[in-house]
Parts: C-alpha cells; sequence; structure tokens
C-alpha cells in the first residue's frame, strides 16, 4: 500500500513540475497586507503545494500522537483489567478448594 501512495506523490509533482513550466508568466501575490511580485507562476504554485505538504503533515504528526497518547492509555487499562481478572480468579479457586463444586469440575473438564 506504501507504494501505492509514494507513486501518487511522485506523479502529484511531477504534474505540478509540468504545469509549473508551461505556466511561467509572472504574477503578484497579494498577501493580505503586502503584495509579492512579480513572481513566475510556477514559483507561486511550488511554494503552495510545500507549505500544504508541510501542513498536512503536521496535522499528520499531530493526530500520531493523540493516537500513541490514546494506546498507552488502554494498555494501562488493559493491564490492570487483566491484573483484576487474575486476582478473581485466584479468589474463586480458593473458595472452591482442591475438589471444587461438582457443576464449575464438569464445566472445567
Amino acid at each position: 500500500m506504501n507504494i501505492v501512495i509514494y507513486l501518487v506523490v511522485v506523479v502529484f509533482f511531477f504534474v505540478l513540475f509540468v504545469v509549473g513550466v508551461l505556466n511561467g508568466s509572472d504574477v503578484t501575490v497579494n498577501l493580505g497586507l503586502r503584495q509579492i511580485g512579480p513572481v513566475p507562476m510556477g514559483a507561486v504554485m511550488a511554494t503552495a503545494a510545500i507549505f500544504g505538504v508541510a501542513f498536512a503533515c503536521t496535522i499528520g504528526v499531530i493526530d500520531g500522537i493523540k493516537i500513541r497518547i490514546t494506546n498507552r492509555q488502554l494498555r494501562k487499562q488493559l493491564r490492570r483489567l487483566e491484573e483484576d481478572a487474575d486476582a478473581l480468579r485466584l479468589r474463586l479457586a480458593r473458595h472452591e478448594g482442591p475438589g471444587g463444586t461438582p457443576g464449575r469440575t464438569e464445566a472445567l473438564s
């Protein structure tokens, strides 16, 4: 699956490169309080793509951190529940004694 993702990314950047080369005319970029230009359209497109990828990566890293934290909490909870289950099994085994109850020993066999 990773190969497919890498292939899609490579094709995307190749198409971006071709479109950037074909659109070599200069443009002025309005950033609200400031204008930059004239700048080649390809450079504007490449910069936008780089910032978009960086933003998506940042979101992915933050999401990954959240998932790791949740997994750690769930592992701790699972460990506690397993310890509780082991303690309950031990208590049950102590209360049954060596022979156990007839219904219980048949169910375990």
